[in-house]
């Protein structure tokens, strides 16, 4: 009979833990995702997606920059002209995320690097024309 006991009380020992736990854990997840709302994952990401939807806002004349015989049509002149300076890789590496929707791990393939090598080089890139634009 006690030891019916001990185990009734380890049952309900390991229930208010697992219910503690999964508690704490969805506090943290929605915590954790309103912080994320906010935070900009690049250095002023959101100040040069201001930039492009502004631009987008008001239709002006679009320049197409044909880059691997794919004509890309921009209808920022200053991020049409900073894209043409990019090097072929560095165009090619954001055609096929922006463009194609491929994920950081297959361009990653692709070019024969690990997954955090192809994210670094794109945050580089965008970057550099994030730095041009704003200056």
């Amino acid at each position: 009979m006690n030891q019916n006991f001990d185990f009734a009380n380890d049952d309900a020992q390991i229930i208010s833990y697992i219910q503690k736990t999964v508690h704490n854990t969805a506090i943290n997840y929605f915590a954790k995702n309103s912080r994320l709302k906010d935070t900009e994952f690049v250095p002023g990401q959101k100040t040069l997606d201001y930039f492009i939807e502004e631009q987008a806002m008001y239709p002006q004349e679009t320049v197409t920059v044909v880059s691997e015989n794919f004509p890309l049509d921009f209808s920022n002149c200053s991020l049409a002209i900073e894209f043409q300076k990019l090097s072929d890789k560095d165009q090619s590496l954001l055609i096929q995320k922006y463009i194609f929707g491929y994920s950081d791990y297959e361009i990653s393939t692709q070019l024969s690097m690990t997954r955090q090598g192809a994210t670094k080089k794109r945050q580089r890139i965008l970057g550099k024309i994030r730095k041009h634009l704003l200056s």
